[in-house]
């Protein structure tokens, strides 16, 4: 039948057809196999119009709900938001078989089970990780958790969104607390009852193994060369942070503000926004630095708040009421955990 017109009345029949009464066991995948045939052949404005006749239909047959679930994403979006008769290996065959847009528009789906679930977070795309996470409908399993927290440590929007789970475990949620900004960790402690004194405990012990013993011996003995022929100053930290010298940042920043590298890794990570700002005004780096600093420590996964809002507030109140000495002493202060 070569009249796209004829094809598309007939595709749209046979649709009617098969979704008018459910079908026997025998009969189903005959006529999947024939919707996938004739769908195939057609136009993708008959697709998708097949795809809404099937969506309502409970026992559409399921060949034809994987063929047009894994098509063009404006065809597919239409049997995975709303096809009443995928079951979880539909879905799971998409999940599998399709693109990242394609699992996306599925970790958005409701009352997803725990099959799922982990088949979609397997390739550890952090877009439909973050879906999952933000779908308080699904079931997500201890390992798609573990997924997710690896993945998080990249994407502050992520951690956000776990947090905002209430079927993780203590020791889950204690450990997205060290990821998370200081206002973030004391909502955690709240809401699950979480110990306090272990998560800074467990903040003190990630924050020193930031560098490796050797990448440090090497940032020591650069920073004190640049010391020793005078060109150790904030520009010089500030230069390291941004090629991504981290430990050459970590010890210029130390020696500039006279306290230990662990006391500022310490610090760092306990106090974030406030503790970078008082770095930089004891290191000589005026408040129209800090927002590079901020974003460089943010990319390396240091610094989880954005700046905005309380965190800029907090940051400029620094450089106000501080001046470079008593912004290292309380600096050192912070820094005392260790």
């Amino acid at each position: 039948m070569r009249d796209p017109d004829k094809r598309h009345q007939l595709a749209l029949g046979v649709t009617d057809m098969c979704i008018a009464q459910k079908l026997s066991d025998s009969a189903e995948p005959v006529a999947g196999e024939l919707l996938v045939t004739l769908s195939s052949t057609c136009t993708e404005d008959t697709q998708k119009a097949m795809a809404e006749k099937l969506t309502s239909c409970e026992w559409a047959p399921h060949a034809a709900l994987r063929f047009l679930g894994t098509r063009d994403i404006e065809i597919a979006s239409v049997i995975i938001k709303k096809g009443d008769g995928l079951s979880d290996e539909d879905m799971i065959h998409i999940a599998q078989t399709a693109s990242p847009d394609h699992r996306l528009i599925l970790a958005k789906r409701s009352n997803l089970r725990v099959r799922v679930t982990d088949t979609l977070a397997q390739p550890g795309e952090a877009n439909v990780l973050r879906a999952l996470a933000d779908n308080d409908t699904a079931e997500i399993s201890e390992g798609t958790l573990e997924i997710c927290l690896t993945a998080a440590r990249n994407h502050p929007k992520l951690r956000e969104a776990l947090a905002r789970r209430h079927d993780i475990s203590t020791d889950y949620a204690t450990q997205l607390c060290i990821m998370l900004p200081e206002s973030w960790r004391e909502e955690l402690c709240r809401r699950f009852g979480l110990d306090k004194t272990k998560v800074e405990e467990l903040t003190v012990e990630s924050a020193l193994k930031i560098s490796d013993e050797g990448s440090d011996n090497d940032a020591a003995e650069l920073v004190h060369a640049a010391r020793k022929e005078g060109r150790l100053n904030g520009q010089y930290a500030l230069s390291a942070l941004k090629k991504g010298e981290e430990a050459v940042f970590d010890h210029a920043i130390a020696e500039l503000c006279e306290l230990t590298v662990a006391q500022w890794r310490v610090a760092l990570a306990m106090g974030g926004v406030r503790a970078a700002a008082l770095a930089c005004q004891s290191a000589g780096l005026d408040r129209t630095a800090y927002p590079i600093v901020h974003k460089a420590l943010r990319h390396l996964g240091r610094m989880h708040q954005a700046l905005e809002g309380d965190a800029m507030s907090s940051a400029a109140n620094v450089f106000r009421m501080y001046g470079p000495e008593k912004a290292a002493k309380v600096l050192r202060q912070m820094g005392g955990r260790v």
